[in-house]
């Protein structure tokens, strides 16, 4: 079952659902949205959930999607926006309703077989869609919250710090990101400066770029990272990315960072 996270001023919460308003969403989307997510929507209109990890098989290996936020229902914003969101990202069936995902993926309804739809995952990178489940209430169950162990693969008497770096200068993509996840774990201990300047130069790699881009996130947000020179050479960028991944990114940390929004 999904916990929504009581952030204050959630971006992505939405008023208190109607039913002229939960009507007319239906009405221009061509369906009738599922009970169980209706559900969920009644308690808190859309906004971040407190379990953010969802297992899942991506490009034929072990993945973790981080799922931030759910869209709730809105006459203009929440699901509404799939259509023009999903076709920005090359995906043109209108039977796919997004409700969650950063670009390089979506979480969707998929109504391809009939009223009553499954939970799609999109890999816009592959222009592969898979169903994960066969319901909504399906998926809530699969969030989970993952304990990262930085220590997995630490060969005896290895150095914490020479072991994030093997792995985070690795040539394997799969294992610098996996470097990044390690030195973010250990942070306390590794510090942030030598973690912040390889990530920014995986800001135009589209392997490395969500990776980067999640990392620097939670190194703000969860105020392990004050430097003002390298948020801003975050921010900037973020700023030049051309796609929306990047640019919900930015609005989201700069809004939460300029308000000083606690993270938890």
């Amino acid at each position: 079952m999904i916990i929504w996270n009581d952030t204050p001023d959630d971006p992505n919460r939405l008023p208190t659902l109607t039913e002229d308003v939960l009507n007319e969403v239906e009405t221009r989307l061509g369906v009738k949205l599922p009970m169980d997510y209706l559900e969920m929507i009644c308690v808190q209109n859309g906004g971040y959930v407190e379990q953010r990890d969802l297992p899942v098989i991506w490009n034929g290996l072990e993945d973790i999607a981080l799922v931030d936020s759910i869209a709730g229902v809105g006459l203009h914003k929440g699901l509404i926006e799939s259509k023009a969101l999903l076709k920005e990202w090359g995906v043109e069936d209108e039977r796919l309703i997004a409700f969650a995902g950063d670009g390089h993926f979506f979480l969707a309804f998929d109504y391809r077989d009939g009223p009553h739809p499954n939970i799609a995952f999109i890999d816009t990178d592959t222009e592969q869609i898979d169903i994960l489940f066969d319901s909504f209430q399906q998926f809530t169950e699969a969030l989970t919250t993952v304990e990262y162990e930085p220590f997995i693969g630490l060969a005896e008497g290895e150095m914490l710090i020479d072991y994030a770096r093997r792995q985070l200068y690795s040539t394997d993509k799969l294992e610098k990101a996996q470097g990044a996840n390690t030195w973010l774990n250990g942070v306390d201990m590794l510090g942030t400066d030598e973690l912040v300047k390889e990530l920014l130069t995986w800001m135009k790699d589209e392997t490395l770029q969500v990776t980067a881009i999640c990392t620097m996130q939670h190194l703000i947000l969860m105020r392990k990272l004050q430097d003002d020179a390298s948020i801003e050479a975050f921010f900037e960028a973020l700023r030049q990315n051309d796609d929306s991944f990047s640019k919900q990114s930015y609005e989201e940390t700069k809004y939460i960072v300029e308000h000083d929004i606690p993270f938890e």
